[in-house]
């Protein structure tokens, strides 16, 4: 008799099929699994998320053109006015219900109606069009030809069940606890604080998963999950959990290779223009000048990561070298506070700083403390802390209520990505910045058609957050990767055709 599996494949030989399970070992639990309401950066909701849904079109930090998902093929039309997507017509929900355009309409529209978190990436959409089922068109306010990144970039971009949600309060939609998407995986089991269990969809409408469970399992100590991976109980942990200072809890792990790279972004330090200390240039220029990037680069790692005082990466297609934050002088910072009347009171102190950080970013902890000690060389008296997700969306999105913030700037694979953050009304507009130039120079690259024209307006966008000290660039960071070398389907291995965090593609080597 032959034994057959739950998928129906038979084993031949008659013995019991093993469960093919890749197990990821992360230190945030989820919170909810409804990444377009709200998201938690880095959580393990966020992380199922790419794994229970899609997106119309993906692209990665890596590579600045699209792979289809829903999409199959699209159309760029009326001068990068209107963006067709022509859907795969065998998508399904994993209730069974077809997946339309109607869905995508609904789910965006809807986000960005009520402003929630899928929103982030739509400022420039005027509406959204179901031509018929299987089309859809976006139609803008103005050109933008970027605007395929915006898309395609981050999970907030994923399409929920119309069926599910509409008419409801997305905040109480029984549904984030227990998502329906159209991915490769359904949820099958969270135990809060344990672990979170997904299983392949059979019959897939897309690529059909080669194993069968992807287990999160949540260790809030970072040093036991890179130690799970090197004694294979994982195989995998999510950014930021491997540091520089970690590595010699896997190296020379039999069975586990250690994937590192120059990362997508960098760490940057965020001041609250809507304060009035941070109006005056001169304040925001002596912020600048008390940073010590020789301390910083102690953090760094050659070839991975480095201190850095450029506005955009280095091997950016828009990078413009000549565009630098200004350079290390104590003396020159104090005297531009002086000339600004921000003057010393009997002890010394000019003024109480508060910098906050995400604590998910571990990264970020070691840089604020490097960053407090530097200006407290110069006057401030500064506290700095790491907030919980949820806390930062309240503190810092919501009620911007911070001095500074250190934060990561997500520079890749196109500027355009940094609009939300950097663009008057952009909504992750965190540190309230209100630039007319910027503004200018994010609208000129938008309506450019040719990447060579959209090349000068963004080395024109640093130029102004330069010349303006909008922010200060500190570190741009690596990224390190330890994977089991049981298994094939990473992102680099796929040409980035797929998120970092979506295991759809993963099979066992044999």
């Amino acid at each position: 008799m032959h034994k057959v599996r739950a998928d129906g494949r038979r084993n031949p030989t008659g013995k019991a099929f093993m469960s093919i399970d890749f197990v990821v070992a992360t230190p945030h639990d989820a919170i909810e699994f409804n990444d377009v309401y709200r998201n938690v950066t880095g959580s393990a909701g966020y992380l199922a998320c790419n794994n229970i849904y899609n997106r119309v079109v993906l692209n990665e930090w890596y590579d600045i053109n699209p792979f289809p998902d829903l999409a199959t093929h699209w159309e760029q039309l009326d001068g990068s006015r209107r963006w067709r997507f022509h859907l795969n017509q065998a998508a399904r929900w994993q209730d069974g219900t077809p997946l339309t355009a109607h869905d995508i309409v609904y789910t965006h529209l809807h986000a960005k109606k009520m402003g929630y978190q899928g929103a982030m990436f739509l400022k420039d959409v005027e509406t959204i069009v179901a031509v018929n089922d299987h089309t859809v068109d976006y139609v803008l306010h103005t050109p933008n030809s970027g605007f395929l990144v915006l898309l395609g970039n981050f999970i907030f971009a994923h399409v929920l069940p119309r069926h599910l949600y509409e008419g409801t309060d997305w905040a109480t939609n029984p549904h984030n606890l227990s998502p329906v998407g159209s991915g490769p995986f359904r949820l099958a089991e969270w135990i809060p604080g344990e672990h979170i269990i997904m299983e392949a969809v059979k019959n897939h409408w897309g690529p059909q998963p080669e194993i069968d469970r992807l287990i999160l399992k949540i260790v809030p100590d970072r040093d036991e999950c890179v130690r799970m991976v090197a004694r294979g109980e994982a195989h995998i942990v999510p950014q930021d959990t491997l540091t520089k200072d970690r590595l010699h809890l896997v190296q020379g792990a039999p069975g586990v290779e250690i994937m590192t790279r120059e990362g997508p972004g960098m760490a940057l330090l965020d001041f609250n223009h809507g304060r009035e200390l941070w109006q005056d240039k001169r304040v925001r220029d002596a912020v600048a000048h008390a940073v010590n990037r020789d301390e910083i680069a102690q953090l760094g790692d050659p070839g991975v990561s480095q201190a850095w005082d450029h506005y955009l990466l280095g091997n950016s297609w828009a990078f413009n070298p000549d565009a630098k934050a200004p350079g290390h002088d104590v003396g020159r910072a104090r005297a531009l506070l002086d000339e600004a009347g921000v003057t010393a009171d009997a002890n010394g102190v000019r003024g109480r700083l508060t910098v906050y950080y995400m604590d998910m970013f571990h990264g970020h902890q070691p840089l604020a403390e490097i960053v407090a000690r530097q200006l407290g060389e110069v006057g401030f008296e500064v506290t700095f802390a790491g907030l919980p997700s949820v806390d930062w969306a309240r503190e810092v999105r919501t009620r911007h209520d911070f001095d500074l913030i250190i934060v990561g700037g997500s520079m890749a694979p196109d500027p355009e990505i940094t609009a939300t953050k950097y663009s008057t009304g952009g909504q992750n507009n965190m540190g309230l910045h209100r630039n007319p130039d910027v503004d200018a120079a994010y609208l000129a690259a938008r309506r450019a058609g040719a990447q060579a024209e959209r090349r000068e307006h963004y080395q024109q966008l640093q130029a102004v957050w330069a010349r303006d000290t909008e922010w200060v660039p500190l570190f741009w960071y690596g990224m390190y990767y330890p994977r089991s070398e049981k298994f094939f389907g990473w992102a680099d291995q796929l040409g980035y055709s797929v998120p970092w965090w979506h295991w759809g593609r993963m099979r066992p080597v044999a």
